[in-house]
């Protein structure tokens, strides 16, 4: 990123993932509740893509902030390449990583698309070293991540993230599958008392 991007994202106001997250399951609670039309309750509609994304931007900060014990926020700018930016801060320096969100919609959804596919999909990012893209596998089937078949990439990282249990309170990470990845666990948070902890699978 160049000095007029830089100076451009230290303008935009920036969210902490725990916070937002927290909010967002009391909200998710209501709506569940709700009469809401299902799409609407899942934020499956374009008025609410954004909103979806966003969520699904904490959830990817919230686990590295677990996984490397290192405070991170989001940055709510969204690009062509990338839907948001990840901050943090070692020894006074702040760091920006841009960020592609992906999922592995439910079955419901879609039920032909495959991770594989998804994978190989990020081919187009042909000049982006700087981007690290997060897929969200957001369906109820295994992560076999021996499977796939990895093809070479031009990009900075590559990660997997996903709830582990009905509730959504378990989820793990997986990554960075560009160099020697592993996953590690985390708890949804739940309360102002959070921490950063995890687990490694």
């Amino acid at each position: 990123m160049d000095i007029t991007w830089r100076r451009k994202i230290n303008q935009e106001r920036y969210i902490v993932p725990a916070q937002a997250l927290i909010k967002l399951r009391k909200l998710g609670i209501e709506v569940a509740l709700s009469d809401l039309d299902p799409k609407v309750k899942s934020l499956r509609t374009n008025t609410l893509k954004r909103e979806r994304e966003l969520r699904e931007a904490c959830l990817f900060c919230y686990g590295l902030a677990c996984r490397f014990e290192q405070p991170m926020n989001a940055i709510p700018i969204e690009e062509q390449d990338f839907d948001f930016v990840a901050s943090w801060v070692v020894d006074g320096t702040r760091h920006l990583a841009p960020i592609q969100i992906k999922e592995l919609v439910p079955e419901h959804v879609n039920a032909k698309i495959t991770l594989q596919e998804i994978v190989d999909s990020l081919l187009k990012y042909d000049a982006s070293e700087e981007l690290t893209v997060a897929i969200h596998l957001n369906r109820a089937v295994p992560f076999n991540p021996g499977a796939l078949i990895m093809p070479s990439l031009k990009l900075a990282g590559l990660w997997a993230f996903g709830a582990t249990t009905p509730d959504q309170s378990r989820w793990l990470l997986y990554g960075n599958m560009l160099e020697e990845p592993s996953v590690s666990y985390f708890d949804y948070p739940t309360d102002g008392n959070w921490t950063l902890q995890h687990e490694i699978g």
